[in-house]
């Protein structure tokens, strides 16, 4: 079973000669407990009782199942950097099995539910591969800084060699855009107004320009909701703008206005806004357009699932070791899933739960 072998890599933080219960078991329990949708301690530990016979095939649990406060304490001592290693090598197992992508999101999320009196909550940044639907890596947003520090980090630990990295605007900054450039990667990276001087050079360039047939990159309309979209993408040239010069590689802004129409409301029935990316692709690249919806798949896809499904939001873990790798072992199980059960016509809940009842299904998404 390759997560066993991955999982053996790990270092055993506790003392030798004073430990009852393999290192291993009880990470591998607690990927199956989450697996089978586990949520706090003392689900892992009923969890593993009642799974005992099953478990005992894979993994040494001879003196029997840890407790809650067992699992509790090996996850406060444990180094999250080990188990977002496993994370990393994971993905690129299955990655590297033909499972290829070109574009990487990078977004922001929260761990709510870590938030306690004196500490505010964990933050970190994750990196997810779209075509595939895997969190990639993750890197931990430090308690002082924010997430213009950890994108660099993230990035840098990446191979983006012929991917396109979509970020929103918190990651649009000249270092970002050279850096990604300098790994060979692309960008299209979200404007706003957080660059004053930019924002209004290109609001400004593309009011001029206007929008046409010769720079119109799609039309596209969407209907659900109670709600219709229209969505016009418009790239233009802005190589030659003075304000590009700072950013590495920077050759197009991609203009999108979101026309939107609302059944149900009589009073704004119909808005319309704009919004600006900057892209190292050339302004006719239709892909540009592809990259930006894909983008709020990190949303739609990985956070809303993470806690709706996984309930995340909801987890008190206050300890900031044990509840940033709990965390991160519930991306891994996400992969499991969703790589190992691409053809289900299952939700994704419905997997979870499938996995929880069915020890041969489980077996099918660990082997």
């Amino acid at each position: 079973m390759d997560i066993l072998k991955l999982i053996d890599d790990i270092p055993d933080p506790r003392m030798h000669g004073k430990v009852v219960h393999s290192f291993g078991a009880i990470i591998f329990v607690s990927l199956c407990g989450i697996l089978s949708n586990c949520e706090i301690w003392s689900d892992i530990e009923d969890y593993c009782e009642s799974k005992m016979e099953w478990l005992s095939q894979y993994v040494d649990l001879s003196n029997g199942a840890p407790s809650e406060w067992t699992f509790r304490r090996v996850f406060t001592s444990l180094d999250p950097d080990h188990i977002e290693y496993l994370l990393r090598t994971h993905a690129a197992s299955i990655v590297g099995k033909g499972k290829v992508s070109d574009q990487i999101a990078v977004d922001g999320k929260a761990l709510c539910g870590s938030k306690s009196q004196d500490l505010r909550c964990l933050h970190s940044v994750s990196a997810w591969c779209h075509e595939n639907g895997l969190v990639l890596a993750e890197q931990q947003i430090d308690s002082k800084s924010n997430e213009i520090t950890a994108i660099p980090l993230l990035l840098s630990s990446l191979d983006l060699k012929g991917n396109t990295v979509t970020i929103d605007a918190a990651g649009c900054q000249k270092s970002i855009a050279k850096l990604i450039r300098e790994k060979k990667g692309d960008y299209v990276l979200g404007l706003k107004r957080n660059h004053p001087k930019l924002y209004k050079a290109v609001e400004e360039f593309v009011k001029t320009k206007g929008e046409n047939a010769e720079n119109r990159l799609d039309d596209a309309f969407d209907k659900g909701h109670g709600r219709l979209v229209r969505r016009r993408y418009f790239g233009y040239d802005v190589s030659s703008l003075p304000e590009m010069k700072e950013w590495f590689g920077a050759k197009t802004v991609v203009a999108v206005e979101t026309i939107s129409s609302r059944n149900n409301d009589q009073i704004h029935k119909v808005s319309a806004e704009w919004r600006y990316y900057l892209s190292s692709h050339n302004s006719a690249d239709t892909r540009i357009t592809g990259y930006i919806r894909n983008h709020w798949g990190i949303e739609n896809k990985l956070h809303w699932v993470l806690d709706v499904h996984l309930k995340e939001d909801s987890d008190q873990k206050t300890e900031r070791k044990s509840a940033r790798s709990f965390a991160i072992l519930r991306r891994i199980a996400l992969n499991i899933v969703r790589s190992k059960d691409e053809k289900s016509k299952r939700s994704l809940r419905g997997r979870l739960k499938r996995s929880g009842w069915d020890d041969g299904y489980l077996l099918s998404l660990l082997t």
